[in-house]
Formats: structure tokens, C-alpha cells, sequence
């Protein structure tokens, strides 16, 4: 199709004098080096001009492939439309006239060979050229389209969707604004308004020309932590024009000093404008020489902590000592040095992992885990009200357990977990075990006992598996007095713990190893008034708690994310005020049957927050995190069944539960006494 010019008045008047020989009146009306200068066309005008040829050109319309070989053009203009998803291979003529094809397939395809075409038109799908030469005129790329360039074209490129040259392309490529260019390929000159991608996958061009960035230029450049990075070859003039130079990293530890080459080129002119990293410690600055485009790429000011997602972390990134760094650029921690490297995205999460918040929650897990075992005293005292029933009523809850003269043993089995409220994650434990208890009735009033256990904790988070092997050791007495009763009990547990952590992010991986010991002291007081009548039991009770928990400090085995975590000791003095009920009912074979129910409200005193020191073992200052607080205040709820299956055997189970704001857990308990 012939090109349509439009020339200014002057021209139009310096054609016409030069023309009728009057050279000096040319010369008057316009400097010589401003005739040659060619009018730019915009990204609309260029595609009217397509659109209008692809009008009035003879269409052609390929549905298969087949039809391929078997076109027929005319002597005049033809456009071939390609309106099936395939590869087309072979060689198609153009013949005389001007020619076009236009590739309108949504699912794209495969051009090949093809002669005496003047123009392409990417108007649908994403498409692959391999041709080695032709379109003379040049290729439009349509926005939402892909042209692969792996071939040759002759004439220019505009692209307003996406242009991947790994091929050649003899004139202008124009990238408009929101257009997007990548490849390794050779262009007559670059002007790139919108997005230019240099990276280790696609490449980078080379220029035989001039490239020219406009401001609203994004060029996206790679750089790995080897020090490697693609380096755009210009044998003309790079314009720089303030466009964005936007640095994108790989994964890996970056040197804290290194510099890329970003272009090479006969002239520099101008310089980038804003230059960005994606790395949360490390800076960008692109100095242009004479030839040259150099990035520098170093760590910035930003401290460790801006980055913290909450107060452990932050008490964490505050302790980091960032060491010195070594000849080779890189710091003697890996884990410190991979966070130096880190994105803005992943920063925050890497603290977070690195901090290893989860050692604060050993206590109070733990104390969760014993818990059961002063239940289990409980549940068997008030099993023995050995006193006067109420109402003489010898089938009375108070004497449901058995002989009320005699000694008893019993055992428990202990199904027990639960769950800890984190801001980012969750830690749950589940506990397993065994109780045997014995006790002997000491007069009247009261009633002797003592209780050894073992149980096995088994601890999970997002970062965190754990182990937990407890011995438990304990003694209680009861004082019946009527429809009064006081309940005493003391415990003594020893635990053998085991931990892992899961230290995993982009470019780093550690699996740290800790074993400790730790102990466990409760103690407790009931005092409960028995108001029921007959079979039926209703008691108020009103209790105090006091629960310890002492670890000693441990070193963790592994890699740069290992910690030293410091001892640890907790306290805490608890109240519960609650209502118990029970029912006796005989069945017709002799047996009995208690349902039983108690609900409580329990409120804590003292520091709700347990916490512990640490410090990185390499690269770090003593620090200190938070676990999860306890609960002021707790519901709890325990619902159960009492056989007697004989005179002196009885079975039981129940469920029971607490529940709190930070926090709940639950268990399944099922007994049997023996009275002898």
C-alpha cells in the first residue's frame, strides 16, 4: 500500500521553489537538517493505517491448514486472514500488489515461510514467526496479542501487546506505552515507551542502532547473586530519557557490595530516572559513564527491625549483630545474610521464622499437658464421701465408688489437647498417658493417697515438632465431714523434651535440634458443701491452684538459624467457684449408674505472659519473645459416667474441657476402681 505523507506549509513551499530552480528562496525558508527529519506516527495513526489496508485489500480466509498451499492471490493487493490455531509451514508467495497477513486466531500458532508480503497483523492469540525474511514494511502487534520473533523480519515492529525477539528484525521497533518487549534477538533501534524486560530466561537485545527510553519507560533487569546479570549491547546512542530502571533479584545470598553492567554502548546520554530494588535491605544506584551503564548494588539504611511484623520479631531483628563482611562480600551467618538479601515481600516472614517465638510456648503447653493429672485426683476423691450420707440414703453419690471402710486402687487413662492461639500460627498438642493411684481411709474423716504416672506430649506448629516425656509423682488427702468436704493435692512431674524447627525460606533451609529438661510443681485446694437430697448430689465448690514450671537452658544443633535459648521459670496462683451435680440410679441387674455433671469458672493471677531469653548461637545479642498468654479467665466443663459394676469395681469416663480467649483444650478420661 503506498505511504500517505503529510507535509507542512514550508515544505510544500521548499518542493515547489526547488522545483522551479529557486534554490535561494529554499534556503531562506528552511534549515537544511530540519527537511530530513521524518513525522513520527502514533500508535492510533499506525493502526488506521493497517485497519484501512486490511478494508480494501482482497481478503483471503484460511480455516485449515491445508488451505495453506493451495491459495490463489491476485495481481492486486491481497490480505490473507489466518483464522484457525496451527502451524503453518511452507512457503507462501505474495505476488504482485501490496500484500498483508494478518494472524487472527484466539489460541494463536506457528507462521512460516513467506514471501512478498509487505506487512503482519497480530490481531488475536499469541504467535511464533519463523520465517528467515519478509514484511518489508513491518509488524503490528495488537494489545492483548504475542508475536515470538524467531525468524527474520524486514521492516519495522510496533507493538502494543507483547513482542518476545529472539530472532532479528531489521528497522524500528516501537514499544508503546503498556506494551511489553523481552529477547535476546538484534533490532535495527529500540524506542521504548512501555515495558522492557533483560533478564536470565529472555536475554538481552542488541541495538545496531540507537535505543531510546521515554519516561514512562520500565525497564525490569535481573540480577543473581553470583554477580552474573545480561547486559544490553547499543552500537549507537543509548537516550536514557529518566526512565525506571527496576532491579528484580533472584533467590540466593546476595555480596553486600556488587556491581552489574546494564548497557554498553558507542554513547551515553541522559540517565535513568527512579531506580528501585525489590530488596528490603539492599539499594540500587545506576551510574552512567561514558559508554557504559553501571548498577551498584549494596546495602541500604534501612534497619533490620522496620520490617518486624510484631513485637517478637522485632525484639529479634533489634538483637541481630550484622557481622563483618568477609573478602568475597558475603557475611559470616548465612541465615543474616539471606534476610539482608531478602524481597520486601518475604522479609517480614523470614524474621518471623528466624526469631523461633515458638520456644515461649514449651511452658505453657507443658502445664497444659499436666493438668489431667491433678483432675484425676480430684475425680477420685470426690468419689470419696465417706461420711453420713444426706437424707441416709445408702445409694447416695457420695458412696457410689465402692467400700467406703477399705482402700481402693485405681487407674486412669488420660486423652488430652489442645490448642494455642498465635497472631501468625497456631501450636497444637495432643497428650497420652497413664495414672495409678491408691488410698486408704485414715479414720473417720479421712482419706490418704498417692498417684505415679506417665505421659507423652506430642507438640506441632507451623515451624515447630515436639516431644514431651513425663513422670509424674503426686499425693492427696480428703476430709469428709458431713456434707463438707476439703480436697488436698500436690504433684511432681519431670519432663525429657525434644524439639525440632523448621527453618525454610528462599535460599535458605535449617533444621535445628534441641533436647531439655524441665519440671513441673501444682498444688491444690477444695473445699465443696454438699446440698443435695436423696440420690441426687448438688455441690457448690470453691478451689486454689498454684502451678511452677522451671526449665533449664538449652543450645540448639544446627546451622546459622540455631539458637541458645536461656532458662525459663513461670508461676501462677489460680481460683475456681463451680457447681457439681451427680444422680444415682440403680438398674434392675444391681449395677449403678452416675451420671454426673460440674461446670467452673476459673480466674488467674499474676503474669499472663510467658516468656524466654535467646540469642542466634552465631551473628547475635540476647533477645526476648512471648508466648502465648494464659487465660485470665477460663469456662470449664466436665461431663461423665460412673459404672459399679460390681461391689468393688467401678468404671467411668468423661469428657472435659477449658476454653479461654488465647486458648482452649479438651480431653477424654476413662477409670477404673477397685475398693479391697
Amino acid at each position: 500500500m503506498p505511504a500517505h505523507h503529510r507535509y507542512r506549509p514550508q515544505h510544500l513551499a521548499l518542493a515547489i521553489a526547488l522545483a522551479l530552480g529557486c534554490a535561494e528562496f529554499a534556503q531562506a525558508q528552511e534549515p537544511l537538517d530540519e527537511q530530513v527529519l521524518p513525522t513520527k506516527k502514533t500508535s492510533q495513526e499506525l493502526i488506521k493505517e493497517f485497519d484501512a489496508f486490511n478494508k480494501t485489500a482482497t481478503p483471503h480466509n484460511v480455516k485449515k491448514t491445508q488451505n495453506w498451499g493451495e491459495l490463489l492471490l491476485t495481481e492486486k493487493d491481497d490480505l490473507v486472514k489466518v483464522l484457525t490455531h496451527e502451524t503453518y509451514a511452507g512457503m507462501l508467495e505474495g505476488g504482485a500488489g501490496v500484500n498483508g497477513i494478518q494472524l487472527d486466531a484466539a489460541k494463536g500458532g506457528t507462521l512460516g515461510e513467506s514471501r512478498q508480503f509487505q506487512q503482519l497483523d497480530v490481531k488475536k492469540g499469541e504467535w511464533t514467526l519463523t520465517g528467515s525474511g519478509d514484511f518489508s514494511k513491518g509488524a503490528l502487534v495488537r494489545s492483548k496479542t504475542m508475536l515470538n520473533n524467531e525468524g527474520h523480519i524486514k521492516g519495522d515492529a510496533w507493538v502494543h501487546g507483547a513482542l518476545r525477539n529472539t530472532g532479528s528484525i531489521d528497522g524500528h521497533v516501537d514499544i508503546f506505552e503498556k506494551a511489553t518487549f523481552s529477547g535476546n534477538g538484534t533490532v535495527g533501534a529500540l524506542n521504548v515507551q512501555g515495558h522492557m524486560l533483560v533478564n536470565r530466561a529472555q536475554g538481552a537485545p542488541t541495538v545496531k542502532g540507537d535505543m531510546t527510553l521515554s519516561k514512562t519507560a520500565v525497564v525490569s533487569y535481573e540480577i543473581n547473586p553470583d554477580g552474573s546479570s545480561e547486559t544490553i549491547k547499543i552500537d549507537g546512542t543509548a537516550h536514557l530519557g529518566n526512565a525506571t530502571l527496576m532491579v528484580v533479584t533472584t533467590e540466593g545470598e546476595f555480596p553486600l557490595n556488587s556491581e552489574y553492567t546494564v548497557i554498553e554502548a558507542e554513547k551515553i546520554e541522559g540517565k535513568f530516572g527512579d531506580v528501585s530494588s525489590d530488596r528490603a535491605y539492599m539499594k540500587a544506584e545506576a551510574e552512567p559513564r561514558e559508554k557504559t551503564v553501571v548498577l551498584h548494588y549494596s546495602r541500604n539504611e534501612v534497619p533490620i527491625e522496620n520490617n518486624a511484623m510484631n513485637k517478637n520479631s522485632e525484639n529479634f531483628a533489634k538483637a541481630i549483630v550484622e557481622p563483618e563482611a568477609d573478602t568475597t562480600g558475603q557475611s559470616t551467618n548465612a541465615a543474616v545474610t539471606t534476610l539482608l538479601g531478602a524481597s520486601t515481600k518475604t522479609a517480614p516472614w523470614i524474621i518471623e521464622i528466624l526469631a523461633g517465638d515458638s520456644n515461649a510456648n514449651l511452658a505453657k503447653t507443658t502445664l497444659n499437658s499436666v493438668a489431667p493429672v491433678s483432675t484425676s485426683m480430684l475425680s477420685a476423691m470426690r468419689q470419696l464421701d465417706t461420711a453420713g450420707n444426706v437424707g441416709n440414703q445408702s445409694n447416695a453419690p457420695r458412696l457410689a465408688a465402692g467400700n467406703k471402710d477399705n482402700g481402693r486402687v485405681w487407674l486412669q487413662a488420660l486423652g488430652h489437647g489442645g490448642k494455642l492461639d498465635r497472631n501468625f500460627q497456631d501450636l497444637k498438642y495432643s497428650t497420652e498417658g497413664l495414672v495409678l493411684g491408691a488410698d486408704w481411709g485414715l479414720g473417720e474423716h479421712w482419706h490418704l493417697g498417692m498417684i505415679g504416672g506417665q505421659s507423652s506430649t506430642r507438640m506441632d506448629s507451623r515451624q515447630l515438632d515436639g516431644d514431651l516425656d513425663s513422670w509424674h509423682l503426686g499425693a492427696y488427702a480428703l476430709r469428709q465431714s458431713g456434707p463438707v468436704a476439703l480436697r488436698l493435692g500436690a504433684t511432681f512431674s519431670k519432663h525429657d523434651g525434644s524439639n525440632k524447627r523448621d527453618v525454610n525460606f528462599p535460599g535458605f533451609r535449617d533444621r535445628p535440634k534441641a533436647r531439655y529438661d524441665a519440671t513441673t510443681q501444682q498444688a491444690f485446694a477444695e473445699l465443696g458443701y454438699n446440698v443435695g437430697r436423696g440420690n441426687v448430689s448438688v455441690e457448690p465448690f470453691a478451689s486454689v491452684g498454684y502451678q511452677r514450671y522451671q526449665r533449664d537452658s538449652f543450645p540448639e544443633k544446627g546451622g546459622a538459624a540455631a539458637l541458645k535459648v536461656h532458662g525459663q521459670s513461670d508461676e501462677n496462683l489460680t481460683s475456681t467457684l463451680g457447681l457439681r451435680l451427680a444422680q444415682i440410679n440403680g438398674l434392675d441387674n444391681g449395677m449403678q449408674l452416675t451420671p454426673r455433671f460440674s461446670a467452673g469458672w476459673k480466674h488467674t493471677y499474676g503474669e499472663l505472659y510467658s516468656y524466654t531469653r535467646q540469642r542466634l548461637v552465631t551473628g547475635g545479642s540476647d533477645y526476648t519473645v512471648y508466648g502465648a498468654p494464659l487465660d485470665q479467665n477460663i469456662l470449664t466443663l466436665d461431663a461423665g459416667l460412673d459404672l459399679r459394676v460390681s461391689a468393688n469395681n467401678t468404671l467411668g469416663v468423661s469428657l472435659n474441657g477449658e476454653a479461654g480467649s488465647d486458648g482452649r483444650h479438651y480431653g477424654v478420661t476413662g477409670q477404673w476402681r477397685m475398693a479391697f
